[in-house]
């Protein structure tokens, strides 16, 4: 058998620094509406120079944009001098309808997450946090973004595959969003079932005041209400049908997310589904470096400052134990996400 050579540590390196520079490349075509304007002219795709003159930018740098496009892969030659975007790259960057849509967390990473990296130093010294919450209005909303294209999909698809829930959700389920941010996901549930009730909570005021705003915009607002919660917890015992959990179980601190996991089982009647989308941590070494938990293992070290703990398979299920809920259902999703689905005993 021929064994495969092993790489260079030097170009490893190389890689991960032209990834650094790509990314900021992809952010940039994004806020600057450069892939938008390419996609829209298909597939005879745009000349730099006409593409500077329709958004107001400097010729010489938008050459060098499109060329450099080219060697990541993100465009390719088009008609005449012109380039056009790679195969797939409407979807990944422009549709923001596509669940498969990465720009919200491509101009996230180089907006808010290189400020946190940045900061890293210091914290490591000190200890200290700096947690969702803290980051701000702007952020609150932007992360509330990063996820948008998940939402019909979650809302129409997944949770209308979970046994026995799509009947409950068509009769008119209770359903409370736990997390909720600025309420995109609890809209789309609304949308999707039209004679469910819907509750969502946050303890973060900058999501919650976005999230009612959001609601009383919809089409759903009689039906969707909002409310901030603190240490006193949900307070409404055996009123939910269905209970979800989209991007947020890693995010409650560690040291209470027993108590909360235990809060939420309260909230479900009995028979009540808690539906949960999250990352999970790899259980050991081995799994470090499979394919499999390569976001896991970036949200930890990305949301380290903070204070969350992206738990293992082990974790979840104490957690579920601990709460008097019985695991039925484990999927994982895109080589992201994990779907967790359990039932109150």
């Amino acid at each position: 058998m021929t064994k495969t050579p092993a790489a260079d540590p030097t170009d490893l390196l190389w890689d991960y620094l032209k990834g650094f520079h790509a990314v900021h490349h992809l952010a940039m075509g994004t806020e600057m509406g450069l892939f938008e304007k390419i996609a829209a002219a298909g597939v005879s795709g745009c000349n730099p120079s006409d593409l500077a003159g329709d958004l107001g930018l400097h010729p010489p740098y938008v050459d060098v944009w499109c060329r450099s496009g080219y060697h990541y892969g993100f465009l390719e030659a088009g008609e005449a001098g012109c380039f056009r975007l790679a195969p797939m790259m409407d979807k990944l960057l422009v549709d923001t309808k596509d669940p498969r849509n990465l720009a919200p967390y491509i101009t996230s990473t180089v907006n808010f997450g290189s400020d946190d990296l940045r900061s890293y130093p210091e914290f490591f010294r000190t200890g200290g946090t700096h947690r969702f919450q803290d980051h701000g209005e702007d952020f609150s909303r932007h992360v509330g973004d990063t996820t948008a294209g998940f939402h019909t999909v979650v809302a129409r698809h997944m949770l209308g595959g979970v046994p026995g829930l799509k009947d409950k959700l068509a009769a008119g389920a209770a359903v409370l969003d736990v997390g909720c941010g600025t309420a995109g996901l609890i809209i789309k549930i609304a949308q999707a079932w039209p004679n469910s009730q819907c509750h969502g909570i946050d303890i973060d005021p900058h999501g919650v005041e976005q999230a009612r705003a959001n609601v009383a915009a919809s089409d759903v607002a009689g039906r969707v209400t909002v409310e901030a919660v603190g240490p006193d917890g949900i307070g409404r015992d055996e009123a939910f049908d269905l209970a979800v959990m989209f991007e947020v179980l890693h995010e409650i601190d560690d040291a209470i997310r027993p108590d909360v996991l235990k809060d939420v089982g309260r909230s479900l009647k009995p028979g009540g589904v808690l539906f949960i989308l999250d990352e999970t941590y790899p259980s050991d070494l081995a799994g470090l470096r499979d394919p499999g938990f390569n976001f896991a293992v970036q949200t930890q070290f990305n949301e380290l400052i903070w204070g969350n703990v992206v738990p293992t398979i082990e974790m979840q299920r104490d957690l579920f134990a601990g709460a008097g809920l019985k695991e039925i259902m484990r999927e994982p999703i895109g080589g992201i996400f994990t779907k967790l689905v359990a039932v109150k005993e």
